[in-house]
């Protein structure tokens, strides 16, 4: 039977570009992504709807006075500075889906898309995270490129110790890049017996929470695995820091939009999210410890 004129019928195109399903896909595969984004402190409520920075005023360490019976208690005026996140990153990913390859296409287009648009800027947020990380005030050079000692792990736990930070409290995270992590599996490492994977029989025995994303751990310490985190080279290898060593501020939350482009029958969709990260930790409050590579 001829087509009647000027009537349009669903070629089935329309099922791949409901704008809730898309949402939905992209920001869930976005949540899978993240790493660093989930172990560091979290503004976001401080950036919603007003303003693009954050001051945080960076507060010396005191030391209590002795005070003699009958004495006056000497007062120091404040001289404090700060540190200041700004609100700049915008990124986005974009895809245009003409009727022709939504069609004639054999693979399910919008499983595959929108897990690579979430990936990808999952992949963004995280970077600059570890970006912002691996500028951490204290740390040692590897003996070996991509592998970490235990005389090595011993000696961040023990920097840590003396910076006042309690590397058994819940809030400091381990990440390490893929061949760490690889290094880390092999019982006949350098990491020996001290690494303890996710996946065995009796991890988390005693309750203790899991994270997302969590491999393993070490000394009571979580163990977290990111391509973030450059291998081989001068890159940092590893990071070990305490939830509040950054902070984070997401603006604008994922946000999913698409548009029908008569022009070019097909279909536009972006994601996009815009937010600020900054170091906390200084030559006053150092709370990381990174691992380099020599080479």
């Amino acid at each position: 039977m001829a087509t009647p004129s000027g009537t349009i019928f669903d070629t089935g195109v329309t099922q791949y570009f409901i704008p809730e399903m898309w949402a939905d896909s992209i920001y869930k595969y976005f949540e899978e992504k993240l790493v660093f984004k989930n172990l560091v402190d979290d503004y976001s409520s401080m950036v919603k709807g007003k303003g693009d920075t954050i001051h945080f005023p960076e507060i010396a360490k005191m030391t209590a006075a002795s005070l003699t019976d009958g004495a006056q208690v000497s007062y120091v005026a404040p001289a404090e500075t700060e540190t200041q996140l700004t609100v700049n990153q915008h990124y986005y990913a974009a895809k245009l889906f003409t009727d022709v390859l939504a069609v004639q296409s054999e693979v399910d287009l919008f499983s595959k898309y929108s897990r690579a648009m979430g990936y990808s800027l999952a992949k963004q947020l995280d970077s600059s995270i570890a970006g912002q990380l691996i500028t951490v005030n204290q740390g040692a050079t590897l003996t070996t490129d991509d592998q970490i000692t235990a005389n090595e792990l011993e000696a961040a736990i023990a920097n840590l110790g003396e910076n006042d930070i309690d590397y058994t409290g819940g809030d400091v995270y381990m990440v390490v890049n893929p061949t760490v992590y690889a290094d880390m599996l092999n019982p006949g490492g350098t990491f020996g017996a001290s690494f303890v994977r996710s996946d065995i029989a009796g991890f988390n025995a005693d309750n203790s929470p899991i994270h997302s994303g969590q491999v393993g751990q070490t000394m009571g310490m979580p163990v977290f695995m990111s391509n973030s985190l450059d291998t081989g080279g001068t890159s940092v290898s590893a990071v070990i820091f305490h939830r509040s060593a950054c902070a984070v501020a997401v603006q604008q939350d994922l946000r999913v939009q698409d548009q029908y482009d008569i022009d070019v029958l097909g279909t536009k969709v972006v994601a996009d999210l815009l937010w600020g990260v900054k170091i906390l930790d200084d030559s006053d409050n150092k709370r990381g410890y990174k691992f380099t590579n020599a080479s």
